[in-house]
């Protein structure tokens, strides 16, 4: 009898491995999600940007993407592994089949000449190394504060384009305009 009752025991455990495979998760869910993470991208070997986030989140096909959350910063070197400018923003998205990542709140992006840059949004596009927003503006350059609404640069922000410019420019006394 306890033999019977031990097979009829392991008989009712099994699983239905149709039933097992019909479950879907919502397409909400990500496939992975890591935790105060760390990326290095390289190109030819060198790394190229490293990225640090909070929180990632990734999902796959149809709609694959990233998110990132809780914090992130993207950091950019040049060809020889220098720092070339850091950018930190609250949130971002990167799209991979677009080449491209946002990020959102609170945007900060700061160069090797020490100019730095917040609005509330930024594109960056990885095909043509730009980023560039039509948000509203402020760089700080020392004493001098620009402001405007959108801008274009270099994904390094070694140079950029402000449109619609306003501001205050501080001019020293050994400055002199010249016909």
């Amino acid at each position: 009898m306890p033999a019977l009752l031990g097979a009829g025991m392991l008989l009712s455990c099994k699983n239905d491995l149709d039933q097992v495979a019909a479950i879907e998760l919502p397409a909400a869910v990500p496939d992975r999600v890591t935790e105060q993470a760390e990326y290095l991208y390289t190109d030819s070997g060198v790394v190229r940007n490293r990225l640090r986030a909070g929180r990632i989140s990734e999902w796959g096909e149809p709609d694959k993407r990233t998110e990132l959350t809780d914090g992130l910063e993207l950091v950019f070197f040049d060809p020889f592994g220098k720092q070339t400018s850091v950018l930190t923003a609250r949130r971002g998205l990167i799209e991979p089949g677009l080449q491209r990542m946002q990020v959102f709140d609170e945007v900060v992006f700061v160069n090797l000449k020490g100019e730095r840059l917040e609005t509330e949004q930024l594109t960056w596009r990885q095909d043509s190394a730009r980023v560039r927003t039509d948000k509203a503006v402020r760089i700080q350059r020392g004493m001098d504060v620009i402001h405007g609404h959108g801008l274009d640069a270099s994904e390094d922000f070694s140079a950029y384009t402000i449109r619609r410019v306003t501001g205050v420019l501080q001019l020293g006394d050994t400055l002199s305009a010249q016909p």
